[in-house]
């Protein structure tokens, strides 16, 4: 197969794919949706934990007591990195501009009281930012982040987290 058709057929079939994604989110089975995420949050226990909102990230990250790092691996065509992260957000399925750093931010629970973290920016090429406000973190400064905070690797919102103390 040649690239034009297979590049067309890799992008219809991925919009195909998105497509169906987009149904689970049914704005009539909203109730369901809502079950479903309270009856996981109930198993989860009591504890500060990090949510991940996008289509990219949809984690449940329990936070202890040592720092996590988000960031992505490596893609085809970039060499192996030397920076190891917990969390890997894959925002490659655009096949566009990437958003998340290869070591993009970390979250660190430790010196913090429960209702706070650290929200640290290590250098990211296209910032962690507060949301709603739009506020991009000034790089490897540590920002104390409320249960409740959102923030966002990259500024579009679509890896957007949510950092709750339960």
């Amino acid at each position: 197969m040649s690239r034009v058709p297979l590049a067309a057929a890799i992008d219809g079939l991925r919009y195909r794919c998105r497509l169906r994604d987009l149904e689970h989110f049914d704005p009539s089975a909203a109730s369901e949706r809502i079950a479903r995420i309270a009856a996981t949050i109930e198993r989860l226990g009591e504890g500060r934990f990090v949510f991940g909102l996008g289509p990219n990230c949809a984690e449940m990250i329990r936070l202890g007591q040592h720092p996590i790092r988000l960031g992505r691996h490596a893609g085809p065509l970039e060499a192996a990195q030397e920076e190891i992260i917990d969390y890997s957000v894959n925002d490659a399925s655009v096949h566009g501009p990437r958003e998340v750093s290869r070591l993009h931010c970390t979250l660190d629970p430790s010196g913090n009281e429960g209702d706070e973290i650290a929200l640290i920016d290590e250098g990211s090429s296209t910032g962690t930012w507060l949301y709603p406000s739009m506020e991009r973190l000034e790089p490897r400064v540590a920002h104390r982040l409320a249960s409740g905070g959102l923030f966002s690797l990259g500024p579009s919102g679509t890896n957007l987290f949510l950092f709750v103390n339960i």
